[in-house]
């Protein structure tokens, strides 16, 4: 468990005049998103260039998608690739197990036995990493909708909340 004050954002400490240069941290909201035509010369990644061919189309594929929805940004970039590394993976294992099957025959001490193709447990593997980067990017309609919710306006919470629900009147009960 930490131990202190819970770090304030650096809104507060601004409205507060408390703020220091030197004690600031990163904020969390993103650059400018990226164009579809700035997109080969913005989204360049160190590991594109040793990934398979079919992976790489898959990477600009993504991009392309994502930049349309208005949510590319250059940081998520190397998130993208890692995304289209494991979707390749994951229609490699497919490919594997069209031709092989679910189970393989493997020569043992006492003779041979049906085992499972390896290539399963790596597709259940990476499959659950595409669905997991691929939430956060709003690829299927459950995950457009939380990205909709989280992207528009919040109810107020705490104190904003109670001053929400009083409205001051211009003209007082005098005046009346």
């Amino acid at each position: 468990m930490t131990r202190g004050r819970k770090p304030l954002p650096q809104e507060i400490k601004r409205l507060r005049g408390t703020d220091q240069p030197c004690r600031e941290r990163p904020s969390s909201v993103i650059g400018e998103p990226v164009r579809l035509e700035e997109i080969g010369s913005k989204c360049q990644v160190s590991g594109l260039k040793s990934s398979t061919p079919r992976a790489r189309d898959i990477y600009w594929a993504t991009c392309r998608k994502v930049a349309a929805q208005g949510m590319l940004d250059p940081t998520f970039c190397s998130q993208i690739l890692f995304y289209a590394i494991e979707y390749d993976i994951v229609l490699r294992c497919e490919e594997d197990i069209k031709k092989k099957g679910m189970y393989v025959e493997v020569e043992g001490k006492f003779g041979t036995m049906l085992v499972q193709n390896p290539s399963v447990k790596q597709l259940h593997a990476a499959m659950e990493k595409v669905l997991k980067i691929g939430s956060n990017f709003g690829f299927s309609p459950v995950d457009r909708q939380r990205l909709k919710m989280e992207a528009g306006e919040s109810k107020p919470k705490g104190f904003k909340a109670i001053f929400a629900m009083v409205s001051v009147d211009e003209e007082g009960p005098e005046d009346q």
